[in-house]
């Protein structure tokens, strides 16, 4: 995610060019490192079916979600209820996060009226008192191992108003991270994460997702599925609309609930529309900008890292303060850069763009490593801009060189890139660490070895961890195989300031180079 300010010219650039991350969390809050994990594919094996009634004047959802799946624990099952971060506005008190939500706040929440497993009521309540948790005893089920259960969950919410992913305005409402969804589950244990104030705190894996939604008439929505070909239904006499749509194989499902105030910009690059929606009124100029920039930098990353599986990718206007903030098929984009032109528009689109690549397709434990999507994230976005909008490039590269020199500093408070979100004192050190001082090393790389080396491992990459989940381990073992040495003393040396490894590092470094002399 990408967090935009218009205030300061500082604070703007700073803002402006932050991204959120996320936080893996055992069934303890302790720090761990991540192995080399390759995460056992499980889309096959979930699948949701949700249907909600969304009313935008008074902000409220109604509805039921259904998850089939098979547990692999057999007692208890967890699920991630990240509307309640916002019940309590005094909860939000730390700077951090009135930094991300502005200071008008309104609170909102979910409550959770009823829990079945197979059709039959089971308990359910708080983990550790933590209200974004919600743990569902399955043991009276008495559940063979193997078998698979339909969990339902019958539901309402507030939303609450904010400048963060999950708010409301006159002219629509953003749905990020709003549905209660499946906590990841793997060799480690259950990733029980609280919903923290830095970075993007959510860790889910690939399922297949099948959305109902009730609207007033007048509203439209662009999700994170397959909006073209949803069944439309309406009625009589009309009040209402409802939209049924199919997401196979996505990390997580958003939408954004639209105004007739919306309008489109529809381009096909490959198999996928590329929809940019904005408001009547907007700068044309600025709104036909933001879409090409959306456009070309998705037909790059089809070129680079390989080709996009889903048909529809959507780029929204929504409120906010954010910059911008990843999806999987859609992303939302802070309204003002629809209307004025704030520096570094094209970067955000570039970047929230990517995260379709690293984030959506290649899934990580956003909490424990948020470096690994969100370093090479901004690293292809720099790489598009240099190659296809060179007029945007040159004072993004030179901010995010500026702002990695300067990172060093962060050495002598023990703050490294490769740590979890919650180590992060505030924003400031978490965008110079995990986005410049993270994508600079790949740049570096890039200096030394040529932009198609270092794409084509990151491809290589994308490829072996589609639809999955991978580790930082699994980006140093992708540029071992390209150098044809280990890799680890270079991911060191900048992602954990070793400075015992500097000379190792560079020695890497050369020999990589070496390598493509000699073929």
């Amino acid at each position: 995610m990408k967090r935009g300010a218009v205030a300061a010219a500082v604070k703007a650039m700073m803002a402006v060019l932050f991204l959120f991350s996320v936080t893996n969390l055992h069934i303890t809050n302790e720090s761990r490192s991540v192995k080399s994990s390759r995460a056992a594919e499980k889309s096959a094996g979930i699948s949701y079916q949700v249907d909600v009634d969304i009313q935008h004047d008074r902000q409220l959802i109604t509805g039921t979600l259904k998850v089939r799946f098979v547990p692999d624990d057999r007692e208890n099952a967890y699920f991630h209820l990240y509307p309640n971060a916002f019940s309590d506005i005094r909860s939000l008190a730390d700077p951090n996060w009135s930094y991300m939500l502005g200071k008008e706040m309104k609170p909102g929440s979910i409550t959770v009226q009823k829990v079945l497993v197979n059709g039959k009521p089971v308990s359910s309540s708080f983990y550790k008192k933590d209200v974004t948790v919600l743990a569902v005893a399955l043991g009276s089920q008495k559940l063979k191992l193997g078998q698979p259960i339909e969990l339902a969950l019958q539901f309402s919410e507030k939303v609450p108003f904010n400048n963060g992913r999950f708010s409301y305005n006159d002219d629509a409402i953003w749905l990020g991270n709003w549905l209660p969804i499946l906590a990841v589950h793997d060799q480690r244990g259950w990733h029980l994460d609280p919903y923290y104030p830095m970075g993007d705190p959510f860790y889910s894996d690939v399922a297949d997702y099948q959305v109902s939604v009730k609207l007033p008439v007048g509203y439209r929505v662009a999700t994170s599925g397959d909006d073209s070909s949803a069944i439309i239904t309406q009625t009589r006499p009309a009040k209402s609309i409802t939209y049924q749509i199919q997401a196979p194989r996505m990390r997580d499902f958003a939408m954004v609930v639209m105004s007739d105030m919306y309008e489109p910009l529809v381009t096909t690059v490959g198999n996928t529309r590329v929809t940019t929606w904005h408001e009547v009124g907007d700068n044309e100029v600025l709104v036909k900008k933001l879409h090409q920039t959306a456009v070309e930098s998705f037909r790059y990353y089809s070129e680079q890292f390989g080709t996009y599986p889903y048909p529809e990718f959507d780029v929204v206007k929504t409120g906010g303060f954010f910059g911008g903030m990843e999806y999987p098929g859609i992303v939302f984009i802070q309204g003002e850069y629809y209307c004025d032109p704030l520096p570094n528009a094209a970067a955000v689109i570039a970047h929230e763009t990517a995260h379709q690549w690293f984030y959506g397709l290649v899934g990580n434990d956003e909490v424990q490593e948020a470096w690994v999507d969100e370093s090479l994230t901004d690293y292809a976005a720099m790489s598009y801009l240099k190659e296809r909008e060179p007029r945007e490039a040159g004072s993004y590269i030179a901010y995010r060189k500026q702002r990695s020199d300067q990172s060093v500093q962060y050495r002598s408070e023990g703050l490294t890139v490769w740590q979890p979100v919650n180590g992060f004192p505030n924003w400031d050190s978490y965008a110079d660490l995990v986005y410049s001082r993270g994508a600079m090393m790949l740049w570096n790389l890039r200096e030394q070895w040529g932009g198609s080396r270092v794409n084509h491992a990151l491809k290589e990459y994308v490829a072996e961890y589609r639809f999955s989940q991978a580790s930082g381990e699994d980006i140093i073992a992708a540029f071992t195989r390209e150098a044809g040495i280990d890799a680890t003393p270079y991911f060191a040396y900048w992602l954990r300031f070793d400075l015992d490894q500097q000379k190792q590092a560079a020695f890497w470094l050369e020999r990589g180079k070496n390598k493509l002399a000699i073929k």
